[in-house]
């Protein structure tokens, strides 16, 4: 079992989508007793009544960020990034989607479990959640290989990093916080890719390693609605109508799940936190 003893903040960017955030919050708080978290919310914005509902959660760390606007996503999830990693009072600090719900406890054990197998780990995560289909990942490595090779051709440096399963995606990751704040690292596109690839790039270039976990392990223990915000927000639809339809019927049938429901109704979990005597 990975050690529990040190402090880690949570920090999950938020606009206007509060049934997500209420299952998130209410997951974490119910299946966290045994770490020391401090869980913070950067919303971006927030006119609905979604604002009201962080405010009222006297157990999150709810900072306000009242000029940003939504047409600015998404690189107001990565800022609000970077704002949470120096904020944070962690040792280590965990990047999270507000489309991502806790499953079980010990949710984070393994993260942890990456750092105290190596000192010189930056980052650990997992690189996607779902499980793909062998022709899926074929496909990849092919497209992946073609690409490589003609930056090759083009006499453009290969990033030995730079394929599949080598960083943790950002829906749920885990960094240590000093490196972040003392190189003044940031979650911004500044090496062609933003998020988890961009942070866990500069984590690698002062000689860091990022540990990985199985995509298996991460599914037991999260469950990510990717692009989930699409079937709720109109603003953030996916342009392709399959996909956008699909991510739809995936959100429909989730809230549907008891274990989900539970949550959504449990407003115990909104609750004040019990302070020791």
């Amino acid at each position: 079992m990975g050690r529990t003893t040190s402090r880690i903040t949570v920090c999950i960017p938020h606009w206007q989508v509060q049934d997500y955030m209420a299952v998130c919050l209410r997951s974490i708080r119910k299946h966290s007793p045994k770490y020391d978290l401090e869980v913070m919310v950067v919303d971006n914005g927030s006119t609905d009544a979604s604002l009201d509902y962080l405010r009222s959660l006297d157990w999150i760390r709810l900072i306000e960020r009242p000029e940003e606007v939504h047409t600015n996503w998404p690189t107001n999830v990565l800022t609000a990034w970077d704002l949470g990693a120096r904020e944070a009072t962690g040792e280590f600090f965990v990047t999270m989607h507000s489309d991502v719900f806790v499953k079980r406890d010990g949710w984070l054990d393994e993260m942890i479990a990456a750092f105290d197998r190596d000192p010189k780990c930056g980052a650990s995560g997992a690189w996607k959640l779902e499980l793909e289909n062998p022709l899926y990942l074929w496909q990849k490595r092919v497209f992946g290989y073609l690409n490589a090779r003609v930056k090759s051709l083009l006499g453009r440096k290969k990033d030995i990093h730079w394929k599949q399963g080598h960083y943790p995606r950002d829906f749920c990751a885990m960094y240590r916080t000093a490196p972040i704040v003392e190189n003044d690292f940031t979650f911004r596109r500044i090496h062609g890719q933003g998020g988890g690839y961009s942070i866990t790039k500069q984590f690698w270039d002062i000689g860091y390693s990022a540990g990985m976990i199985s995509v298996r392990e991460m599914a037991d223990n999260i469950f990510h609605v990717a692009h989930g915000t699409a079937a709720v927000r109109s603003e953030k639809t996916l342009n392709h109508k399959q996909a956008q339809k699909k991510v739809e019927r995936k959100v429909q049938e989730l809230f549907e799940e008891a274990w989900i429901q539970e949550l959504l109704h449990d407003e115990s979990l909104d609750e004040p936190l019990k302070r020791a005597a």
